[in-house]
Order: C-alpha cells, then structure tokens, then sequence
C-alpha cells in the first residue's frame, strides 16, 4: 500500500540494534555526519527505505552516547573545574549539583558574585531560555539573563540541565531562587515550554509569568503568510498595533480600530 522510498515515514516500530549503535557511535567519534551516516547504511542495506529509522533516529542515539559520555566522566570535570573557579576566586563563584539516585549528574547551576551583583539591581525582569542545544551533548542550556539601565543585556546565571522535565525545571528555579537570597523577580519571560510554565507558578507565585515576543512573532511568517502576500500594508499595521502599544488598553484600543479598518477593506469579508 506505501511506495517502498515513503516506507522509513511509516509509524513503526524504530529499534535500532546494539550493532548498528555500535557502527553509529564509531561514526560519530570520527566525526562523521548522520546524513552521511544514513547514506551509508541506505548503500549497505540496498536502499534507505530498508534502513527501517530516520535521521531523527540516528540523532537521538548519538545525544544518548554524548550523555553517557557526560555522565561518566566530563560531569566530574565539569565539577572539579567550578570548584578549582571558586577556590581561585575566594569564594566568588557559587555553584550547585543534582544528582539522581544513581549519584549521576542531573542538572548544574552556576554563578559569579558580579551575576548576583547585577540581580540584586536589576533583577526585576528575567528571561529564562532553554533552546539552547548546541553543546556536544545536546543538553539544554539555560543562560538567565535581563537588561541594565543602558539597555544592555546581563547575565545573571548559568544552568545545564539533562532532561526538559518540569522538575529539572523546578530544581533549577529553586536554586537560582536561593542563591539570590530568596528575592523573585517580578517579571519573568521563559521560551514557551510546557513543563516550564507548568514550574513557574508554583516555585514563583508572585512572579507574572509572560512570553517571550521573540518565540511569538517567529509564527508569524507561517500562520499569517496569506495576508501578508494579499494586503502589503497588513504586516506594517499588525506590527504597529503589537509593538508600539504601551499598554493592555491601548493595545485593545487599536486592535479594535485596527479590526474595523481591515474590515472596511473587506479583508474578513
């Protein structure tokens, strides 16, 4: 019923073998690409549609052998290092560990005494991203940072967490919480993740929790492609009407106006 190249986007059963997880991992420690990877094995096999996975397949293999390979031996170092930064800086550098039943690393926060600095003074607006995965163990990374009063951007900590579940991301508020002597921000503005708002209340209930604009308008090119090609003045006025309201009022003053004027040009019909 499926042509033979469609039949590796077929949902099925995807286990790899421990020989073909071996051949990857040797493929990826000579640094080779999965692409390339697939391609070899589709030779091998006599056609990519036999392989019987994807690249996405081959990819979460080799994020499970980078985190193995932390987890057996770069984490110690990870933590031999943050401790030799705090001997070395006198007590400057703060840093915290989470290990899991297994005494293996699960999530590492770490700042500087200038980070905390900064917090305690502009510390009322934080943004908490964690799409960050360009590390070699594709591990999310969590820069926390907020903007001084030139407009510029701070930092005010680091954590490298190994998984996206809601509590690594409570761990990891916990302890930023605690190690800015228990002081929330006002304001804070995560990526929109799941798990994450899900954190949010219930470690910051104080805090309002937004979103990020950045994540939202990056939608924008694929949910309203069709007016923005049929209406040139669509984009320009839905921009003014979002970015340069300066409040809720003001913003349902003008998407109101907004409305009635793209109404009259029969835009909705």
């Amino acid at each position: 019923m499926v042509a033979p190249d469609k039949v590796q986007f077929m949902e099925r059963s995807k286990n790899i073998d421990s020989a073909t997880r071996a051949l990857i991992e040797l493929f990826n420690k000579s640094g080779i690409k999965t692409v390339q990877v697939m391609r070899f094995l589709g030779k091998t096999w006599g056609g990519v549609e036999k392989i019987g996975f994807s690249n996405q397949d081959v990819r979460n293999v080799i994020r499970d052998i980078r985190r193995r390979v932390f987890d057996f031996g770069d984490a110690d170092s990870g933590k031999a290092l943050l401790r030799q930064l705090q001997e070395t800086s006198f007590g400057n550098i703060f840093y915290r560990v989470d290990l899991d039943e297994e005494n293996r690393v699960r999530g590492l926060f770490w700042v500087n005494d200038r980070s905390l600095n900064a917090y305690s003074n502009f510390g009322d607006v934080v943004s908490f991203d964690s799409t960050y995965r360009t590390n070699m163990y594709c591990m999310p990374f969590i820069p926390i940072t907020g903007v001084n009063h030139h407009y510029q951007n701070i930092l005010f900590g680091f954590a490298l967490m190994r998984d996206e579940k809601e509590t690594s991301y409570k761990w990891v508020l916990k302890t930023c919480l605690k190690v800015v002597g228990n002081k929330p921000p006002q304001t804070i503005i995560p990526d929109q993740n799941i798990a994450l708002g899900n954190a949010i209340p219930e470690i910051l209930p104080h805090t309002k929790h937004t979103l990020c604009t950045w994540h939202i308008s990056s939608k924008f090119p694929e949910k309203l492609t069709i007016l923005y090609t049929q209406y040139p003045d669509f984009k320009a006025d839905f921009n003014s009407c979002l970015y340069k309201s300066l409040s809720p009022t003001e913003l349902l003053v003008s998407g109101r106006f907004w409305l009635r004027s793209m109404d009259s040009r029969n835009m909705f019909g």
